[in-house]
């Protein structure tokens, strides 16, 4: 009878401990497989609710940087904009409510307020940067990701099951 006691008490102390680690609890930056929910790397979370993508534009190579903000509902809302070059693909002015303002050679956008879930960004198969930054910490996401696949990136939840799964960025 003790033995049979032992054995069910390990068996309900394993499931709940592997229901715990399918339970959504971290919230973190991640980049997912696209149209899927498989991560693929992730950085969690902290108290800082800004972060930066700094990229070398692919026809005038010269640095953007966007600056998001996480929302109160864990959406991404474009803050800023910085950038060298009115080329293809780069705004010539502010929108509605936008600030522009061009110092030292470069133009920058603020008071940007487009809310979006998630946005997906393709890995270009090309020598040039891709930066996440947070935390002052510069991830290069070429390390991290494949080039030539697109990502869903979104701040979302991750289970301990799905850290486990994607790759935590480190640098």
């Amino acid at each position: 009878m003790k033995k049979r006691t032992i054995i069910y008490s390990l068996f309900l102390v394993m499931s709940v401990i592997l229901i715990m680690s399918l339970i959504p609890y971290r919230w973190s930056f991640v980049f997912f497989e696209q149209r899927t929910t498989n991560p693929v790397a992730y950085l969690p979370l902290e108290n800082e609710q800004f972060f930066q993508i700094r990229y070398t534009h692919s026809i005038h190579l010269s640095d953007v940087i966007e600056t998001y903000k996480v929302t109160k509902k864990h959406e991404i809302q474009l803050s800023s904009l910085e950038y060298e070059d009115f080329a293809i693909g780069m705004p010539s002015g502010a929108g509605k409510g936008e600030n522009f303002v061009e110092k030292d050679g470069k133009y920058y956008i603020t008071n940007m307020s487009q809310i979006m879930p998630s946005f997906n960004m393709h890995i270009g198969d090309v020598d040039r940067e891709l930066v996440f930054g947070y935390l002052e910490q510069e991830h290069h996401l070429k390390n991290h990701l494949t080039r030539g696949e697109t990502y869903t990136f979104q701040v979302a939840r991750l289970s301990l099951v799905d850290q486990l799964r994607g790759a935590k960025l480190r640098e």
